[in-house]
Formats: structure tokens, C-alpha cells, sequence
């Protein structure tokens, strides 16, 4: 959380998630990649939730990754929870989306 929150506030803007993501993108992305940058977003949870998402990214990105992202089952699930390591491997052709 460190890298995109430097000032401790609690909170990621959207231009700090797209300058940690440049910064981890130089030349490929990976679903491992995503995975981490959804992550931090979820604040280091297993699952993001729309409210997240909707809050994180730009609205159409956000409904994208909403629609998409099946429901999360750990046992530390929430209501809404979405499953983004599902999705990312799914990208990238590790598994069905």
C-alpha cells in the first residue's frame, strides 16, 4: 500500500493506481501483475467488491470488471465479494472467463 499510498491517507486515487500500474507494466503485463494491483486496491483482501471497483476506476472499467468477475467463495467471503484472481488469470489465458 505503500508504493501508491506514500502519504498514508487510507485511500488510492485513481492517477496513483495508474502510476503504480505504468511502474509495473513496463513491457508485459502478467495476471500475477494484475492480480497485485487489484489487490491493493481491495485493500490486501482475497475479494474486491463493486464498491471498490466503482470508487478505484473510471465507471465504464468499473462495470466491465463487475460484470465479468464471478462471485468470490472463500470462507472469508462477503456479501458481493468478486473473485479478481479468477478474472485476471482469465485475461491472460491461464483459465476460462
Amino acid at each position: 500500500m505503500a508504493l501508491v499510498d506514500p502519504n498514508g491517507s487510507g485511500s488510492v486515487t485513481f492517477q496513483a493506481f495508474i502510476d503504480f500500474m505504468s511502474r509495473e507494466t513496463t513491457d508485459t503485463d502478467t495476471a500475477e501483475q494484475v492480480i497485485n494491483s487489484f489487490r491493493v486496491l481491495a485493500g490486501d483482501k482475497n475479494y474486491i467488491t463493486a464498491v471498490e471497483l466503482r470508487r478505484e476506476l473510471p465507471a465504464a472499467q468499473a462495470e466491465y470488471c463487475i460484470a465479468r468477475m464471478a462471485p468470490y467463495a472463500g470462507p472469508d467471503a462477503v456479501p458481493g465479494a468478486l473473485d479478481y484472481k479468477s478474472f485476471s488469470t482469465a485475461l491472460y489465458g491461464e483459465s476460462d472467463l
